[in-house]
């Protein structure tokens, strides 16, 4: 009798593991693929490293570090999962294959008055949040600067979306501010779509919409986003890189592509933001990118 309750203890023991088993597969198959479209746009905010200027590095903006105060500039990814198809939007400071090689993180000069520092990749980030770079169908960044490009080559399959001026400017002989062998697989590629307006509805909806904003570089954009709970926000690229810039109106650099044209695009934008009640996002403030939700924390 007593080796007949084992036995059936063992077997309802099987049968309960089996049904655990068979419970938890869809949601174990899930997590290792991409995710299914979301029903309205999502944005997700991802750590793309740390940038420290000196003081030269800070005052080229025609503000002090006592105005300033936190001189640090994070370097932010951004992924919009849209029901029609995901884009990313600026990729990184520092290539993930030399963040991989350096378990400690990566450090780099972005120029004679910046260092970089990256811990995470960005495609160890993607990952988490079930995409890989074939699952982004389409790329953007904000201009062509070294720290806004460092994983351009990685999404070489993706739709590029770009401007005309922009892509000259990337290869343009003897232009220390970029790096071509970030994104020398996009050269011919044949997936790039150029921009021709002051405005590109990335999914035909109104929700994501590449705005112009020519000056820091000759294609300069941002990003505008118009999300069911969270509203109205603009991704300013390098419109601005700190607050004060803005709250005290500072010109912009002298070292920008074109000052006159930067000047121009700021007072512009600064009129449509009101208009629009849209929210600004400089993408190198640290209090701004510090407070914002991280993954798999998203805005929609």
């Amino acid at each position: 009798m007593l080796q007949r309750r084992r036995r059936a203890l063992r077997l309802a023991c099987l049968g309960l593991a089996l049904v655990a088993s068979q419970a938890v597969a869809p949601l174990r198959v899930w997590s290792q693929g991409k995710p299914p479209a979301p029903t309205r746009p999502r944005l997700y905010v991802m750590d793309c490293g740390m940038l420290t200027p000196n003081t030269e590095g800070v005052e080229r903006y025609h503000v002090s570090i006592a105005e300033v105060g936190e001189t640090r500039m994070p370097v932010p990814c951004f992924l919009v999962a849209h029901p029609k198809g995901t884009l990313i939007w600026d990729v990184g400071v520092i290539p993930d294959a030399v963040v991989e090689a350096q378990p400690q993180g990566a450090k780099a000069a972005v120029n004679p008055t910046v260092a970089a520092f990256v811990q995470r990749t960005l495609k160890g980030q993607l990952a988490g949040l079930g995409y890989s770079p074939a699952d982004v169908t389409h790329v953007a960044i904000s201009h062509a600067h070294i720290d806004h490009t460092a994983n351009l080559n990685m999404f070489a399959a993706s739709t590029w979306l770009t401007t005309r001026a922009e892509r000259d400017f990337m290869w343009a002989e003897n232009n220390p501010r970029v790096n071509p062998t970030f994104f020398d697989a996009l050269r011919n590629s044949p997936r790039v779509s150029f921009i021709e307006k002051d405005e590109h509805d990335v999914f035909g909806d109104g929700r994501v919409v590449i705005k112009a904003a020519p000056g820091h570089t000759p294609g300069h954009q941002v990003l505008v986003l118009n999300l069911v709970s969270t509203g109205r926000v603009m991704i300013a690229g390098d419109l601005y890189h700190y607050p004060p810039e803005r709250t005290l109106r500072r010109p912009p650099p002298d070292n920008e592509f074109n000052v006159a044209q930067s000047a121009a695009s700021r007072a512009r934008i600064e009129e449509y933001l009101k208009a629009t009640k849209t929210a600004l996002w400089i993408e190198h403030d640290f209090a701004t990118i510090a407070k914002l939700k991280t993954p798999p924390a998203f805005y929609d």
